[in-house]
């Protein structure tokens, strides 16, 4: 199942542009500044109402123009489905928040109907900071895998975070107006805790499903780092580390810690400060491994939870890998193994280069160039 159909308007420096992708790999190729990077940014537009350049949307829409707009036809050309078969548009307008979305014609008003239509899967030079950056990085990381698992964890974590907002308010007001926690009165004391059983229910059950993700992508993840490193599989390891010590009860750490809480007008532990950690030999990895070890570690991560979700998840059979720029960051060994594990994994890629000579090594038949031009 494969995005057969592309067309952009207005976006960025692209006024019109069609697109007929291939099945398999699609290498777009051109100068620098010619609308590579947008062509994979309207994908992404269309099946996250957003860029992945840019928060502010604005800057995505042609400055001649006020509004952009990105249709696309999805289908599969080798089976008999066409209740699968799908157009998708969306258009932005510099006078309105909201994207304006069509699926098969009929407007669509939520987005998250529009998300699940297609495992969609990125790495941009920007990826490589999600070894080195906070751990809030990491935590959006993996919550994009349990969203795709888990239908409901998008609505328990709002739940977690309003709730958190809540007792961090209470615990800043109070920590400014009493010397103690112990001399705040009753009353007051017992607005915190009222918080506590709802808190601590939704703290457990994000845990446990950040938790088991991580464990679902572990074995695929050592598995890809094989092909590029026999040492780096044998030696790095993903821990999950749930924002709070392990050897005792999330409750009883809450009840444990309030002092320290009030003190510091927040809460200071819980799954708001989870993190991905990678280990080798028992150490950050980040602070052993060279860039370009790095940067393979990341691809393997990216990669594994995206083949994860496409095996185990995807029910539509519609998939996309959308590549900016990887052959910069890669040799040319290492970029021949990241394409050994895509045709394995079976997705339709976009590739977007300065130097299409470096994918001669794909066959005629799975791949198709286009000429990218201002």
């Amino acid at each position: 199942m494969a995005l057969e159909l592309l067309n952009i308007y207005n976006a960025r420096n692209l006024k019109e542009y069609t697109l007929s992708p291939h099945s398999s790999y699609n290498i777009l190729y051109g100068s620098n500044g010619v609308g590579k990077t947008t062509i994979l940014e309207s994908i992404y537009l269309l099946l996250r109402s957003k860029t992945f350049r840019s928060s502010k949307y604005k800057s995505f829409i042609n400055h001649n123009s006020n509004t952009c707009t990105i249709f696309s036809r999805f289908s599969d050309s080798e089976k008999d489905l066409i209740s699968s078969s799908f157009t998708l548009g969306i258009s932005r307008s510099k006078d309105s928040l909201n994207p304006v979305l069509h699926l098969n014609s009929q407007k669509v008003n939520s987005l998250s109907s529009i998300t699940n239509l297609a495992i969609l899967g990125l790495i941009t030079p920007e990826s490589f900071t999600l070894l080195d950056a906070g751990p809030s990085i990491r935590r959006k990381f993996i919550d994009w895998g349990v969203f795709h698992v888990e239908p409901g964890f998008l609505s328990e974590w709002k739940a977690y975070k309003k709730i958190l907002l809540n007792r961090n308010t209470l615990l800043k007001n109070l920590s400014k107006q009493y010397k103690s926690l112990h001399s705040i009165p009753d009353n007051l004391r017992d607005n915190i805790e009222c918080w506590n059983p709802q808190f601590i229910s939704l703290n457990n059950k994000l845990h446990e499903l950040r938790s088991k993700q991580t464990q679902n992508i572990s074995k695929t993840f050592s598995k890809y780092l094989s092909i590029f490193s026999t040492t780096l599989s044998e030696n790095i390891k993903l821990q999950y580390y749930q924002g709070w010590n392990n050897e005792i009860s999330y409750d009883e750490y809450l009840l444990k810690k309030l002092n320290e809480d009030f003190l510091a007008g927040y809460t200071r532990y819980g799954t708001h400060r989870a993190d991905i950690r990678i280990i080798l030999n028992k150490h950050p990895a980040k602070d052993i491994l060279s860039r370009g070890q790095k940067k393979i570690v990341v691809i393997c991560l990216i990669l594994a939870q995206f083949s994860y979700l496409i095996n185990i998840v995807n029910t539509t059979d519609h998939n996309l890998l959308l590549l900016d720029d990887i052959d910069s960051e890669l040799d040319m060994t290492n970029l021949q193994l990241l394409f050994q594990i895509l045709e394995n994994l079976g997705t339709q890629v976009f590739v977007t280069t300065t130097n299409k000579e470096k994918y001669s090594f794909l066959s005629e038949i799975d791949s198709q160039l286009f000429h990218v031009e201002q």
